[in-house]
């Protein structure tokens, strides 16, 4: 995961789910599916799924897919060292947080 995006998504987040314009919510999202396909597929297939309830539109499997996502990256940044794997874990628990407040 590389850290310039880790920060701009935790920036993001930061400001609340209603402040990110749904065309930049996707774009970051399609971002990091691409990278994490291969080093992270259970991510990246969690990440295909949150992007398919936005583009519904259906909250509570917004809710439900955020909370998924947010709970692999906490898993995966376990594993991860240094300052990354500190981002990813505060990213994790962010997405899990965010798909709370939906529901």
């Amino acid at each position: 995961m590389a850290q310039a995006d880790l920060d701009t998504t935790i920036s993001a987040l930061q400001g609340g789910l209603t402040s990110i314009p749904a065309e930049a919510a996707l774009a970051n999202i399609e971002s990091w599916e691409a990278q994490l396909k291969d080093a992270a597929p259970e991510i990246a297939s969690a990440l295909g799924e949150l992007k398919s309830q936005l583009s519904s539109g259906n909250a509570s499997g917004i809710a439900q897919a955020l909370k998924q996502v947010g709970s692999k990256t906490a898993e995966a940044a376990a594993s991860a060292g240094g300052e990354a794997g500190t981002k990813a874990q505060q990213l994790g628990q962010m997405l899990t947080q965010a798909g709370n407040s939906i529901s």
